[in-house]
Formats: C-alpha cells, sequence, structure tokens
C-alpha cells in the first residue's frame, strides 16, 4: 500500500471517511479492512486486505497498515473482532 499512498497527495477538499465496526467474522479472521485510494476527486483503486487471529505480524502491523491509508488521503472501512479501543482507534464523539 505503501506506493498508492506515495502516488499522490491527499485532497484538503474532500472530506475522508473512516467506518469501523466490531462484528463476528468467519472462520479465523481478527479483520477485514477495505481502502478506497482516490485520485484527481475520483476513486482509482479499492484494496481489501484479511487480517486472521493467527498472523501474530499482520495483527501487530494493523494499525500501521490503517494509519498508513488514512495519512495517503484513503477512505478506511474496517470490520474487527476487537473494539475500536482495543485496536488503537478512538471512538466519534
Amino acid at each position: 500500500m505503501g506506493w498508492m499512498s506515495r502516488l499522490r497527495k491527499p485532497n484538503p477538499n474532500r472530506k475522508q471517511l473512516l467506518f469501523f465496526t466490531k462484528d463476528l467474522l468467519a472462520e479465523n479472521y481478527f479483520a477485514v479492512v477495505r481502502i478506497t485510494w482516490f485520485a484527481a476527486g475520483q476513486i482509482c483503486a479499492v484494496n481489501e486486505a484479511v487480517v486472521y487471529q493467527d498472523d501474530l505480524e499482520a495483527v501487530a502491523e494493523f494499525s500501521g497498515i490503517v494509519g498508513e491509508a488514512l495519512r495517503g488521503g484513503a477512505d478506511v472501512s474496517i470490520v474487527c473482532i476487537a473494539s475500536s479501543e482495543d485496536v488503537g482507534l478512538e471512538p466519534a464523539t
């Protein structure tokens, strides 16, 4: 995902979205993350990743993946078995 975020600078006029929900997931999934990338005000790519509970490296890098996407101006949607606080995201106030 790093190459995608380096291709463009975030548009300060676009309202960026972060969606997070805690829910049960199939098999041994920890989270499903969908990242929507934009260029020139249009969607240019959508990536989806599954993070497995038994992949300790991926679980540890979860916050880094989400953070990089947000810093790159992407919209991020997450379904996770943990709460937003457990993965380092603050709830909206």
